[in-house]
């Protein structure tokens, strides 16, 4: 059985603009996964620790395939539901056409890394650009025609960051670009919230992904 295996490292874009990722270390953060029904102590009035007081926490990830048993909030994670759920090897990249790093990465190989792979599935969802499309920019790289974009509407002005949804399909979107390899009808196998890739290392992380364990 192929283990979940979850990349988290973190280098890339989420400023209001087309600003990379190391020129401003401040703008990337990575909130902490608290454990399960972990105890939280207290102080009680006297200086003690309460030790009745224990707050539980839900677990992060209920199953193996959490992406596929959530109830889809946007139309975008509908399309991205539909398509993870069958059968095959899927690609899910989150990019915005204003960051430096997503246009590093569309102009070092996306196309090619597509056409080199056609049986798997690649969708791009555009985020935090003000419910705007980013097909036009897609286009202007040449990716093949079966490269599926949805748009992820936030909750108000993007460049507002308390309005970014950093949230997709229950799994977290810390930063942009990040490129997410399913497989197992919806089986989260790597996700690489770390930014800017090279395309070797995501032809490396599929060709592991498809190999028979």
């Amino acid at each position: 059985m192929r283990s979940l295996v979850l990349v988290l490292l973190g280098l890339a874009c989420v400023a209001t603009g087309p600003v990379h990722a190391q020129e401003e270390p401040g703008e990337c953060a990575v909130g902490q996964l608290e454990r399960a029904d972990a105890p939280s102590s207290t102080a009680s009035p006297s200086g003690g620790t309460d030790s009745s007081a224990t707050r539980t926490r839900q677990s992060a990830v209920a199953g193996p395939r959490p992406a596929v048993s959530v109830s889809p909030t946007t139309e975008a994670e509908a399309v991205v539901q539909d398509r993870i759920e069958e059968k095959g090897l899927h690609v899910v990249h989150f990019w915005a056409p204003w960051c430096s790093n997503s246009q590093n990465e569309l102009d070092n190989g996306w196309a090619g890394l597509v056409a080199a792979n056609p049986a798997v599935t690649f969708t791009f969802v555009t985020v935090w650009n003000d419910n705007e499309s980013g097909a036009a920019t897609l286009n202007e790289h040449s990716l093949p025609d079966r490269v599926a974009e949805v748009t992820q509407p936030d909750l108000g002005p993007s460049d507002q960051k308390e309005n970014r949804r950093h949230s997709f399909l229950g799994l977290p979107v810390t930063w942009v670009p990040s490129t997410w390899i399913f497989h197992g009808n919806g089986e989260l196998a790597f996700a690489l919230n770390y930014g800017e890739m090279e395309m070797d290392t995501v032809q490396g992380l599929l060709d592991a992904t498809s190999a028979d364990w």
